[in-house]
Parts: C-alpha cells; sequence; structure tokens
C-alpha cells in the first residue's frame, strides 16, 4: 500500500504543477476513468445500464471552456457515476 500512496502523492505534486485547463481536464479524465471502471464491470458480468444524458458535457468541446462549463459537465459525470454505480450495486444485492 506504501507504494500506491507514494506514487498518488506524485500524481497530486505533478497536478499542482498543471494549468487550470489541464487541471480541468484531468478532473474530467479522471471522472470518465470511475464511470468506465463500472461499467467494464456492469458489462463483464451482464448487468446493463442506462446512462443519464446532458448536453452540459457538449460545452467541454470549444475551445474556449468557462468555469461554468467546466463545473456543469463534471457535475454531469459524477451524477452519471453516482447513478451507474447505484445500478450496478442494486443488480448485485
Amino acid at each position: 500500500m506504501e507504494e500506491v500512496n507514494q506514487a498518488f502523492n506524485e500524481y497530486m505534486e505533478a497536478y499542482k504543477k498543471l494549468n487550470i485547463p489541464e487541471k480541468r481536464e484531468e478532473i474530467i479524465n479522471s471522472t470518465k476513468e470511475l464511470i468506465a471502471v463500472f461499467e467494464q464491470l456492469a458489462d463483464q458480468e451482464q448487468i446493463p445500464l442506462k446512462f443519464l444524458r446532458s448536453r452540459e458535457i457538449n460545452d467541454l468541446d470549444g475551445e474556449h471552456t468557462s468555469e461554468d462549463d467546466f463545473l456543469e459537465a463534471e457535475l454531469v459525470y459524477l451524477e452519471v457515476a453516482k447513478n451507474i454505480i447505484g445500478q450496478y450495486l442494486d443488480q448485485k444485492i
């Protein structure tokens, strides 16, 4: 566990050096990875998932993403993650 903790601390130190747009991108990617993990677990166990949909994530596609766009998209991704985790766990119980 110590190696994992050290790698995490190094990751956080590198994250702190990123500029704001890069930090935003890292946060979105990390949330997407969480969603992908549960999507893969559900797929392996043949648990169907239904994904929430929202147009706010499309706002990240633009060249000039505002803080509001980022926050709205991140909230959508977090709610999607919570929802699919709940669907997955409901099927496991």
